[in-house]
């Protein structure tokens, strides 16, 4: 499992590499490995998984490596939503630290959808996100509201929770 992408690096020559972005986007695709979605999530086996960013993308090139990898038997499909509207496509929604005076507004409008939202805008899972990405140590940690994704009729694997810190 590439969840902790780096994590056993140290000293220098880590924070030399470190794109934290880069690693936020792997994390992305890992998430969805290890998530199932109700039935009707998708409109048929093949249709894409949306992976939508909500708000500025702080993202850059990083998930352009994205594209061409398929979760179960969907692509990976990214889409930048600036307005933070006409998100209800989406299969992950990144909500944007640009969001952080809004993200509640946005997490409403998605509640009891099966929609994972993820952010690192400091205790995002806590305010009621789903996932939370935290850096300490030059390592990306996550918190997980599970409450809130089992709302949304999603399943999170087991594998994904051991890595967590699960919140309220």
């Amino acid at each position: 499992m590439l969840l902790l992408v780096g994590a056993s690096r140290g000293g220098g020559a880590w924070a030399a590499e470190f794109d934290e972005y880069a690693v936020k986007a792997a994390y992305l695709y890992n998430f969805a490995k290890f998530v199932e979605w109700p039935p009707g999530a998708f409109a048929d086996a093949a249709a894409p998984l949306w992976v939508c960013i909500a708000g500025d993308d702080p993202f850059g090139d990083a998930l352009a490596a994205l594209s061409g990898k398929t979760v179960a038997s969907h692509p990976v499909a990214v889409r930048h939503m600036p307005a933070t509207t006409g998100l209800e496509p989406c299969h992950i929604v990144f909500v944007s630290r640009t969001e952080q005076g809004r993200f509640k507004a946005v997490l409403a409008q998605l509640a009891r959808l099966p929609i994972l939202t993820v952010s690192d805008i400091g205790d995002f899972a806590r305010a009621g996100g789903m996932i939370g990405l935290i850096e300490a140590d030059q390592r990306i940690r996550f918190d997980i509201n599970l409450a809130v994704a089992r709302q949304a009729n999603l399943k999170l694997s087991s594998h994904l929770l051991k890595l967590a810190t699960l919140v309220e």
